[in-house]
């Protein structure tokens, strides 16, 4: 009896942790994500884009560019989060999504775009390869500059605080991991946390957002180039060599 009862708790770890080794960031370039606020009067696009491309949509930091381009990885992307009003600059690394550099944009009163850039050093992770609840980790951010750049550090602590099932305007999405993500902005000796959370499902990747402002963003619209199954969705299929999946906003 005691061993059939070892047996079933083995069989069911095994199974749980099949279901967190699944793609929960789908990393292709081309891959879109349309993300509309609750009230419906905002629509944001995270989406994966080329290194070129990741470099061109901060064309206000020439200068930035040119000390970034030095370090870069070749096969690197980028994840340009519109929600959350910045791009993360990544590679796939054997432990997950290895971040080198995050830029974040703020749009000034004059109507100006400033960029601040933060560099991370060695194996910080954007997404370890593996999630599960209770899973946690750190970055330590550098903002990028010459000689007069004000000394500021980015200090980020992630937590998978629940696994959950959630319907969103897209749809309903089992085992989505939610990610707590807060961080420290030291300047000056001044420090200031911010607290903001996503949600991930598997397979399909980013689901809802709630940012620094209290602001919840969900699902609309997802478009994938990768061609994996899809086992809690009837999702459509299409057009060309490429797969594309697809959720639409349900009226």
């Amino acid at each position: 009896m005691k061993l059939t009862i070892r047996f079933i708790c083995f069989l069911g770890l095994v199974i749980v942790c099949q279901s967190v080794a699944q793609d929960y960031f789908p990393f292709s370039v081309g891959n879109t994500w349309v993300f509309r606020s609750r009230d419906g009067n905002q629509e944001r696009l995270v989406q994966i884009v080329s290194q070129e491309e990741g470099l061109q949509i901060n064309r206000n930091g020439k200068k930035q560019n040119k000390r970034m381009k030095v370090k870069l990885d070749s096969g690197a992307v980028v994840v340009y989060d519109q929600v959350n009003s910045r791009a993360h600059f990544l590679i796939r690394a054997p432990k997950g999504l290895k971040q080198s550099y995050m830029v974040q944009y703020k749009k000034r009163k004059n109507g100006k775009i400033k960029s601040t850039v933060y560099t991370y050093e060695s194996e910080q992770l954007f997404l370890p390869q593996l999630v599960r609840p209770e899973k946690k980790w750190d970055t330590s951010g550098q903002r990028l500059g010459g000689k007069k750049a004000k000394v500021e550090t980015l200090d980020t602590r992630f937590k998978v605080v629940s696994m959950e099932t959630l319907k969103v305007k897209a749809g309903l999405f089992r085992r989505v991991m939610r990610i707590s993500e807060e961080s420290d902005r030291l300047r000056k000796e001044r420090k200031k946390t911010f607290l903001s959370y996503m949600w991930l499902a598997p397979n399909i990747g980013p689901i809802r957002y709630k940012t620094i402002n209290e602001e919840i963003f969900e699902l609309a619209e997802h478009r994938l180039t990768l061609d994996v199954k899809i086992k809690d969705h009837h999702l459509p299929t299409a057009w060309g060599r490429l797969k594309f999946q697809s959720t639409r906003l349900r009226n």
